[in-house]
């Protein structure tokens, strides 16, 4: 739900249809015999932002990374790398260049040792001083159990530390976040799911409740939610209206 690794889309978790703006890219894997696996990519025409990130992409710059996978017990482990040029020109205050190079590495893992755990962590690093926005750290932790209640309950609870800073590592002026989500199945055409979420520097507390019917060619959803003033540490984008306060949403989605 809450991504710190999203460096190529902006799936909003209140989404049922997952919509997101797409990228001009290429992207490279190789398996090996125990499942480790290597990921090469570059990206070239692209200006969106993605995830959370505070400033969109440079669009005649190229971006560039890898990714390195490797089983453990019970799980596995990642390293990546991600290089892009930030493009400064909406921010006011500052009399710098508007292409700031700007140098991202991750780290994520999981496992399943009855219940699912996983961690996701990213530092990005620009190489022009614009204040607290120099640097960004997130770190998020999460897990995720199905009780055997009726026809199984899925829990997921995830939390996120952003912070943003001059110097690395500061934690001078971070945010955290709590996600919590359940989901369950009423029957083979019918779902529920909720996701709770609250910023614990403002305060703010979001619900989105989503009902799922499969015809045999329509998905019908009937959406209800309560998102505060300011939605921040959700990935957004323009595909899909998040609107503040209480809300009623339909959709009728054709599958062919």
């Amino acid at each position: 739900m809450l991504r710190p690794l999203q460096c190529f889309n902006q799936i909003d978790p209140r989404d049922p249809l997952s919509l997101t703006n797409g990228v001009y890219g290429l992207l490279g894997r190789y398996y090996f015999l125990n499942n480790a696996n290597i990921w090469v990519w570059g990206l070239i025409e692209n200006e969106k932002t993605s995830g959370i990130d505070v400033l969109k992409t440079s669009k005649s710059h190229p971006e560039f990374g890898g990714r390195i996978q490797y089983p453990v017990p019970k799980g596995e482990i990642a390293f990546s790398y991600h290089h892009r040029t930030a493009d400064s020109s909406d921010l006011a205050n500052f009399s710098l260049e508007n292409q700031i190079p700007e140098d991202r590495i991750g780290f994520d893992a999981k496992w399943d040792i009855e219940i699912g755990l996983w961690l996701e962590a990213t530092h990005s690093h620009k190489s022009e001083n614009i204040g607290m926005l120099t640097k960004q750290t997130l770190l998020n932790i999460g897990a995720d159990y199905t009780f055997g209640i009726g026809n199984g309950l899925n829990l997921i609870a995830e939390h996120l530390v952003v912070s943003h800073d001059e110097q690395a590592f500061q934690f001078k002026n971070k945010n955290q976040f709590t996600a919590l989500n359940a989901s369950y199945p009423l029957g083979l055409f019918d779902s529920l799911n909720t996701l709770a979420y609250y910023n614990w520097t403002t305060n703010d507390t979001a619900f989105f409740i989503n009902y799922q019917h499969q015809f045999s060619k329509i998905t019908g959803y009937l959406m209800a939610y309560y998102n505060p003033d300011e939605q921040q540490g959700f990935q957004q984008n323009e595909l899909v209206n998040t609107f503040s306060g209480p809300g009623i949403r339909f959709m009728l989605v054709y599958n062919h």
